[in-house]
């Protein structure tokens, strides 16, 4: 019992040493002597041909003398602590060193000069190397000494931050781009192969995250018709308002874990009850807790536990809006699943402060959409929690499948503060993770979001040029480039023509690049997937969103783009559609007829059309619309389409009618 008792005080030792090195890393502006934001660090790659801005804090007076690839500044801290110095802009290459004098001497080594690019926006943004198709042998080929990767911790905030939580650049590794995003890897792979310099790319993205998340305020503010988006913040709470930049307390205590019996009559099966002071489970396995998303959050198993005896497992400390605070049950060590089919379910007794969720686990759910209960709140006595297996739910925004009790390889609790989970204010995630990084010059953003906006994508066509403003006037570069993943197929395929919010929301993207300038898009309606949200196939993402770059920023003579909808002419009793972007002519991926078309007449019902292809043009007719006035191409959540160009890139949907959709009125 004492060697147990040893252990749970060396955990929490550890904990509250690893959140006072957060606690003093946070703090380090208020330091003397020159500090450096995390963007100035080892490995480090800044954007050739611009202007170059190097900054940091010292001392008030303190003198600063900054040294890189051969030029040199003198600067004097000011009466804020500030300092910061501007080079000439220079050319691709490296690794140089970068000196930062001052009452002591930093070395910044390992500096390169190239090509830098943001990535941003949500979860397939984030979507990591190590999940993507083929990530068996992508990953071990992950190995470019001139890519450099930096990840942005996840924070919100309510006003501009200085600089980002603890961070910095990593060299492109297998082991450090396997936890990288995907589409950024392959983007910077191809950018580096063809252009033949460092490649520095700067993933700033969240999961579940809306477009107004990251919107600049003073763009809302600016825009009559956004004003909306900002009301719905108004309506917050002010207890989520202030969760939004402060820590909830946390104290959830959990005992007593047992599997119920499907027959009648039949005896519980005790998963685990700590009584001997371990956190062992009966069938083989044991409860783990990672303090990595959640450092001011503590796991421990103290005593006694309910029923005035033994020990319970207790999960203690505090959460803000970023954190994730989870205790991981593993039937069997190595993780193998175990046959369960003779339970009806778990029950397990709690008490505390906070809310929580249980979630369980099956080697089918690769996306993190467990079968899972509600968020449930717990009292400050010790209450029975019974969950039947018949009443788990996913929720939705996965790969739906089916429940697995016969290969189950645990369950985790998500341990949530009493707001459970709080919304994050609009411009929460600009502020957070994207005013840090504006001190910097970068060449353009890839940007891979919509999915969370999609039932109001009319308003998108405002929201993504008001994300592209604020940016572009927060860095002072009107001409950074935006390059746009639009969404993929995904959801149900149309048995006839109809509306679909995801077709309007690639309509507002597709708008997007077709009237602010230095935009670009990649087109991915043939690589997504209709059951899952999280596509795999990110290599074609990546790769077609360098295409847009080197044809158009690096002015390489390819075709970077799918076919793009142009003008229409109505002949009679069809519709010759024009595109551009033909490359090499267009074409019937996979051979066979032409599909995806249909036109509508004065009625506004649409049927679906014969299509075929006449040079530069694709002319659309249909029997049930003898006067047909307007065309939709690909117009559906995961549409049946297989226009393509020659040079192997699909085109993107449209429409030539401006009628109400489903998410507002055009």
């Amino acid at each position: 019992m004492s060697h147990i008792g040893a252990w749970s005080r060396r955990l929490r030792v550890l904990a509250r040493v690893a959140a006072g090195l957060c606690i003093f890393a946070h703090g380090l502006w208020c330091w003397a002597d020159p500090v450096l934001p995390t963007l100035i660090s080892d490995h480090m790659v800044l954007q050739q041909g611009r202007e170059i801005h190097l900054w940091g804090r010292a001392d008030a007076g303190e003198t600063v003398t900054v040294s890189l690839a051969g030029h040199a500044a003198t600067t004097t801290a000011d009466a804020r602590r500030h300092w910061s110095v501007r080079f000439p802009a220079l050319s691709a290459g490296g690794p140089f060193t970068l000196t930062i004098q001052g009452n002591k001497k930093i070395e910044i080594k390992d500096v390169m000069i190239g090509e830098v690019w943001i990535a941003s926006g949500q979860s397939n943004m984030a979507f990591a190397l190590e999940s993507a198709e083929g990530a068996a042998t992508e990953v071990p080929k992950a190995d470019y000494p001139q890519i450099r990767l930096f990840t942005v911790p996840r924070k919100i905030a309510l006003s501009p931050q200085e600089d980002t939580l603890p961070a910095g650049w990593k060299i492109c590794t297998p082991d450090n781009a396997k936890g990288f995003s995907a589409v950024a890897y392959f983007f910077a792979r191809e950018i580096h192969r063809k252009q033949n310099v460092p490649v520095g790319v700067v993933e700033s993205a969240w999961p579940g995250t809306a477009i107004e998340d990251w919107v600049a305020p003073e763009a809302l503010q600016a825009d009559a018709d956004l004003h909306p988006v900002l009301e719905e913040w108004k309506h917050a709470t002010p207890e989520e308002k202030k969760f939004a930049e402060n820590a909830l307390p946390l104290d959830l205590e959990f005992d007593d874990f047992e599997l119920i019996p499907a027959a009648a009559g039949s005896a519980s099966k005790v998963l685990a009850n700590f009584d001997e002071g371990t956190a062992r489970i009966s069938t083989g396995g044991l409860f783990s807790y990672s303090w990595e998303d959640a450092p001011d959050a503590l796991f421990e198993l103290v005593s006694p536990g309910r029923g005035a005896g033994g020990f319970a497992a207790r999960v203690a400390g505090r959460l803000d809006g970023t954190q994730d605070s989870t205790l991981t049950a593993h039937y069997k060590l190595e993780g193998a699943a175990v046959d369960l089919t003779s339970y009806a379910g778990v029950r397990f007794w709690v008490r505390g402060n906070g809310s929580f969720r249980f979630r369980s686990k099956q080697p089918t759910v690769t996306d993190y959409d467990d079968y899972a209960t509600p968020v449930l709140k717990a009292s400050s006595d010790w209450q029975a929690v019974t969950v039947w297996f018949r009443d788990l739910r996913q929720d939705g925004w996965g790969v739906t499948l089916p429940f697995t009790q016969d290969a189950l390889s645990g369950f985790t609790i998500e341990s949530l503060t009493t707001l459970e989970y709080a919304p994050i204010p609009v411009s929460g995630l600009y502020e957070g993770m994207i005013t840090p990084l504006l001190s910097s010059a970068f060449r353009g953003v890839l940007w891979y979001q919509g999915e969370s906006n999609a039932l109001k994508a009319h308003q998108y066509r405002k929201l993504l040029p008001a994300l592209i403003g604020s940016w572009r006037d927060a860095l002072h570069d009107k001409d950074l480039e935006f390059l746009i993943v639009q969404l993929p197929n995904h959801g149900a395929t149309p048995d006839q023509p109809g509306e679909s919010a995801w077709a309007e929301l690639r309509e507002a993207q597709l708008l997007t690049v077709q009237h602010v300038p230095k935009t670009g898009m990649a087109v991915t309606i043939d690589v997504g997937d209709p059951k899952d949200i999280h596509p795999h196939r990110k290599l074609e993402v990546g790769q077609r969103l360098a295409l847009w770059a080197q044809g158009t920023i690096y002015k390489e003579p390819i075709e970077y783009s799918g076919p793009l909808y142009e003008s229409m002419r109505i002949d009679g009793s069809e519709i010759r559609v024009r595109l551009t972007h033909v490359g090499s002519g267009l074409e019937v991926r996979n051979g066979g007829e032409l599909r995806g078309f249909a036109v509508a007449g004065a009625d506004r019902k649409f049927h679906w059309a014969e299509a075929r292809i006449d040079g530069d043009t694709v002319v659309v007719s249909s029997r049930d619309v003898p006067s047909p006035i307007a065309v939709r191409y690909a117009w559906g959540d995961s549409p049946l389409c297989n226009l393509f160009n020659r040079d192997g890139l699909p085109a993107s949907p449209f429409r030539t009618d401006d009628w109400p959709g489903i998410t507002g009125q055009q």
